[in-house]
């Protein structure tokens, strides 16, 4: 009877500490290491700023039960300002937070395990660092069984899960495309490598990867929920032609874009498109082209393209942006005195009023 009374009381005093949230360490990393070691856990470090609003946020997370059930017993928890004590820590834990907030899952011999960067819902934070804490899901095993040549399919699936939670995205795109290139056609459309079309970015739009996910846009979206394909079109599709039109690529300072030949090669890839909105975006296109190259008679052609199709707010801010930057003033602000210009803008508000 004694013995199940012990049982309750410490069971009891384990939630109670756990409603305390995060027991976050004041001691120092070596003495975390030495702690970890002799509890049979994990170092974290929590790398942040004074300023960082997402910190701020995770911090609150911090302080749940939820959130000190699971961190106080897997973990020795540190918390490090980046711009203070950060300072003091050694160069290869430094170069590995250059984005706050920064999670380092760190082995008691002081290797890096795993890394989160960013903030999230506890629930979601919380899977990321679980992948931290299983060797064989973790970022350093995986890395280091990639550089060997040694992954599985499945295994690289995981190494982009990895990728991604430390945000590392040049590396999450040449692990997919390399995966990509060594699955069958049955594959490239199942569910089991969805990852690869959902992990698609701004930098991915003239690869192969990209280009299988417009041509089979209607097996592959199907399994896709409604957020991931709008992320995956405003990335590597929607936020080229807006950086075209408001002027964020120019021919004076254009990012490294050669517009002569992306134009082109976005054009031959919408036009094996199966998209829904392909002729909306070959529009676009040439309308980028014109006001890239100045070409005034084009532009005002495929402006009033561009209003055959439906046109809402985004659309418009952008447009109106675009027939500033082509006929007015530097500034939206400004009227356009040209002609040409204001019978455009003219034919673009009544298009919008129409909606």
């Amino acid at each position: 009877m004694k013995n199940i009374l012990l049982v309750i009381l410490l069971f009891c005093s384990s939630l109670l500490f756990s409603q305390e949230g995060v027991k976050i360490e004041s001691i120092t990393f070596k003495e975390a290491l030495v702690k970890a070691e002799q509890q049979k856990k994990l170092v974290l470090i929590d790398g942040y700023t004074s300023w960082c609003g997402p910190c701020k946020w995770m911090k609150k997370q911090f302080k749940s039960a939820e959130a000190g059930l699971f961190f106080n017993k897997h973990f020795v928890f540190l918390e490090f300002d980046m711009e203070k004590e950060g300072k003091t820590l050694d160069e290869k834990y430094k170069k590995e937070i250059t984005a706050y907030p920064t999670f380092l899952i760190i082995r008691p011999d002081g290797e890096i395990q795993h890394k989160v960067v960013g903030a999230d819902t506890l629930s979601i934070f919380i899977n990321m660092v679980k992948r931290g804490l299983t060797k064989e899901t973790s970022l350093d095993y995986l890395e280091q069984n990639y550089r060997q040549g040694k992954l599985s399919k499945k295994q690289m699936l995981d190494y982009i899960n990895a990728l991604t939670d430390a945000s590392s995205k040049k590396e999450v795109a040449e692990v997919a495309n390399q995966l990509f290139e060594n699955l069958t056609e049955k594959e490239r459309v199942s569910i089991d490598y969805l990852i690869l079309y959902n992990c698609i970015g701004y930098a991915d739009w003239n690869s192969a990867r990209y280009a299988y996910y417009l041509q089979h846009y209607k097996e592959i979206t199907p399994m896709m929920d409604k957020e991931s394909i709008a992320y995956v079109k405003m990335a590597a599709l929607w936020s080229h032609f807006y950086n075209y039109l408001t002027g964020m690529i120019t021919p004076e300072e254009n990012y490294g874009a050669e517009l002569k030949n992306e134009i082109p090669s976005f054009r031959s890839l919408l036009e094996n498109a199966a998209i829904p909105d392909r002729d909306f975006y070959l529009a676009l296109g040439d309308l980028s082209e014109a006001q890239f190259l100045n070409d005034k008679i084009a532009y005002e052609r495929d402006f009033n393209k561009i209003l055959s199709f439906p046109v809402d707010e985004e659309v418009y801010d952008v447009l109106m942006k675009s027939l500033h930057l082509v006929w007015g003033e530097s500034s939206e602000t400004m009227k356009i005195e040209n002609k040409t210009g204001r019978m455009l803008e003219e034919k673009l508000n009544r298009s919008y009023e129409k909606k």
